[in-house]
């Protein structure tokens, strides 16, 4: 895809918490994602949120199927891992701000625990941060 770049796999990661966990996307995850992108990249104009956006959303529908989805999400876990210079903190403040996407719904599906848990193991934080998940919500603290 032309074009992409490090911002786009993290819409990306905030896209697959958002859709790839129950099959859709309601307002709130849509809110908490613009929301989460605006504090991770502060200097990204609304009008390049959008075209990213579609840019993201157009990549993850032509992937066709969720498998393919989540190879993605993995790739997009490196690039991330990369952005972020592997920086604990940042990296915490994303995983942060995808359960705070799980959560916006107020209901934490499996499939969304299951994503963010892979991008702890996939960055090696497993000491540094951890989950607890009541059902209704999904709280993230940073041990580092």
């Amino acid at each position: 895809m032309a074009n992409w770049s490090q911002d786009h796999d993290l819409v990306y990661l905030f896209m697959c918490v958002s859709f790839l966990a129950d099959g859709e996307v309601d307002d709130a995850e849509k809110e908490a994602m613009r929301g989460n992108v605006k504090v991770m990249l502060p200097n990204v104009s609304d009008d390049n949120y959008q075209s990213m956006e579609d840019a993201v959303l157009e990549k993850f529908v032509s992937l066709g199927s969720d498998d393919a989805r989540k190879e993605q999400y993995k790739v997009s876990l490196d690039a991330v891992h990369s952005k972020y210079d592997g920086n604990a903190e940042d990296l915490f403040k994303v995983v942060k701000n995808l359960a705070y996407i799980a959560r916006a719904d107020d209901d934490i599906h499996e499939n969304e625990v299951e994503l963010i848990e892979t991008a702890v193991n996939k960055w090696n934080m497993n000491d540094k941060i951890s989950l607890m998940n009541t059902g209704k919500s999904l709280f993230v603290d940073f041990n580092g």
